[in-house]
């Protein structure tokens, strides 16, 4: 059995899925079908009415989810938090007291996004 270093195992690998996605994105490239329409240059709004060309409201576009990427974002460190602290090996008063406090100041932001929520949407 033939041992390579761990180095050149990584480079080999990321060689490898290199060439095979630059040869997928081609043939794709290739063989894809190229018949633009009215549909295929709509704004995708992520369930929501489109409005206007997509290439106009880019900026538009990036602030008016920027809501939704918040709240993503805040309950997605909650997840992580909530997580490590029950994974940790020593409850303490003090464990507990700090990760209900983070609770707390997720629930309020939460809270508060929600009854802002008709305002981000229109």
């Amino acid at each position: 059995m033939i041992y390579i270093g761990d180095h050149l195992a990584f480079w080999i690998f990321g060689f490898a899925m290199t060439g095979v996605l630059g040869l997928l994105i081609a043939v794709s490239w290739l063989f894809g079908a190229k018949k633009p329409n009215e549909i295929k240059t709509t704004t995708y709004e992520c369930g929501q009415d489109p409005f206007g060309d997509a290439s106009d409201y880019r900026l538009l576009g990036i602030s008016r989810y920027f809501g939704y990427a918040v709240i993503f974002f805040a309950l997605d460190a909650f997840g992580w938090v909530v997580l490590t602290a029950a994974m940790s090996i020593n409850f303490s008063l003090k464990t507990i007291a700090i990760v209900s406090v983070y609770i707390l100041i997720v629930l309020i932001g939460i809270g508060y996004f929600l009854s802002e929520l008709n305002k981000l949407v229109y």
